[in-house]
């Protein structure tokens, strides 16, 4: 279901998904925390942050491809911003 979609639906559905279960304030704090170290931090966070996935259902992976991705990452925070406030 989530390959048929595009970037900005699936963007738009993870940060609803975030919000959702109010942990808009704590994703925001961590992907402000990624900086220009964005792709090896990814890496870590899949070996962290898995018991944590399983929150997000479906968009557990997403969430880590998204966390890659500089430009994502800021699409992903303006999303959650704008929903959550």
């Amino acid at each position: 279901m989530l390959s048929s979609l595009s970037e900005e639906e699936l963007l738009e559905r993870l940060a609803r998904r975030i919000v959702d279960l109010k942990l808009d304030t704590v994703v925001i704090f961590f992907l402000s925390s990624f900086g220009p170290m964005g792709r090896v931090w990814a890496q870590l966070a899949r070996l962290y942050l898995q018991p944590f996935l399983i929150l997000l259902g479906e968009y557990g992976e997403l969430f880590l491809s998204v966390l890659q991705d500089p430009e994502k990452v800021e699409k992903l925070v303006s999303k959650i911003e704008s929903l959550s406030g």
